[in-house]
């Protein structure tokens, strides 16, 4: 079968999402910008929430990926970025 770009990009990010981890789409979202290297401040202005609720979904997403901190977050992000492309 032959699909066109935009679906298998769909697929990706639907696999991303929804079977390597257990994240909102929010969740995901403040992941991304974690792993681009933006601190609380820039993903609070980006997404138009406030920083305090930027830590709060942070720790959330560490409580559910059991890690320590946003540097084993961004780490974790690639390494599940590269072991499903």
């Amino acid at each position: 079968m032959v699909f066109d770009s935009k679906i298998v990009t769909n697929i990706k990010k639907y696999t991303k999402k929804n079977v390597a981890i257990d994240l909102s789409d929010r969740e995901y979202e403040i992941l991304l910008l974690v792993a681009e290297g933006l601190n609380n401040k820039e993903i609070a202005e980006k997404l138009y929430l406030s920083e305090g609720t930027v830590r709060n979904y942070i720790s959330n997403i560490l409580d559910k990926l059991e890690l320590r901190d946003r540097t084993q977050l961004a780490i974790y992000y690639y390494k599940m970025k590269f072991d499903i492309e």
